[in-house]
């Protein structure tokens, strides 16, 4: 509680707010990749070591699937704050392959990663519950359209994007959508179907690349989701003052989070009123809230957010 004399009376200041100093990373695996091939529309390839996105010499496409278990990594209460993803190309078209930009799409729809392997562009036919071209649960469960399509299987938004050439690792770097998806499985892992890996340059031969998988014999080549993530703290609030007849005070803001500045006239009873909705931040900074019309007795505030 803190404490002020304003117009010959008390001011009292409750602060609940929700912040943050401890900043910590997670890298995770992949709890399930696959590959669905246009080539092998009834394959299940969950089992292989490598995924394939783009479009093969006969212009025949690959998406790929990845999902990581974000609410199975993280505590609940963790404050998201960027999420790269990094994959490694270990294998491309032998002869003038085309570089092109990939993207990453949230996937809406569950799909059933399984455990087919097999060698080029498939595995072995699938069994009942595996992810397939035509299938993201084999027999009988099928793809909005063959391969997946927005905005029924997955989202139209780009989640990320990165330009890939030649054998290297990639990292998808952080972006707002990025950490909206990691949010959103973290606080509802009903909906964690992972995303979709698609090739801009599906219309152009020799696009697809191979990408290592979980199954990967080699470590470096598989997969990596790294979290950064902070664990809320509570703080008082860091400054109040009266500024030309209204009260101001100030509260230390986690980048990312939204929060409500919120009044009553009694400590002991009655509803909170919302005083101001502060956008999320860029980064962690100070925010100054104004009440322009304080009353003469007392007020009480307090600052919330929802993690």
């Amino acid at each position: 509680m803190f404490r002020t004399s304003i117009l010959s009376a008390l001011l009292f200041i409750a602060s609940i707010v929700a912040s943050s100093t401890f900043a910590n990373s997670v890298n995770l695996g992949p709890s399930g990749d696959t590959t669905l091939f246009e080539s092998s529309p009834d394959d299940n390839t969950g089992g292989n070591p490598i995924l394939g996105a783009g479009a093969n010499s006969k212009l025949e496409r690959s998406h790929c699937l990845l999902r990581f278990n974000v609410a199975g990594s993280l505590p609940s209460n963790a404050s998201i704050q960027s999420v790269t993803l990094t994959l490694t190309v270990v294998k491309e078209p032998g002869t003038a392959p085309a570089d092109s930009t990939f993207d990453l799409h949230r996937v809406l729809v569950d799909w059933g990663e399984g455990t087919g392997t097999g060698s080029g562009e498939g595995g072995r036919p699938a069994v009942t519950g595996e992810a397939t071209w035509n299938r993201r649960f084999h027999p009988s469960t099928s793809w909005s359209a063959p391969g997946a399509s927005a905005p029924t299987d997955f989202s139209s938004t780009i989640s990320a994007s990165q330009f890939v050439q030649g054998l290297a690792s990639y990292n998808f770097n952080s972006t707002a959508n990025m950490v909206a998806d990691a949010k959103q499985w973290l606080s509802n892992p009903s909906t964690n179907f992972g995303w979709i890996l698609t090739s801009e340059s599906e219309a152009t031969p020799k696009s697809l690349r191979y990408f290592g998988s979980r199954e990967n014999s080699t470590a470096t080549s598989r997969p990596v989701l790294s979290v950064q993530y902070v664990i809320p703290v509570t703080p008082t609030i860091k400054a109040i003052q009266k500024v030309n007849g209204t009260i101001q005070f100030s509260f230390a803001a986690l980048a990312g989070q939204p929060y409500t500045a919120e009044y009553r006239d009694s400590l002991t009873g009655g509803t909170w009123s919302t005083l101001t909705n502060v956008s999320a931040q860029p980064s962690n900074t100070d925010v100054t809230v104004t009440d322009p019309a304080p009353p003469s007795i007392q007020r009480f505030y307090r600052v919330t957010t929802t993690f």
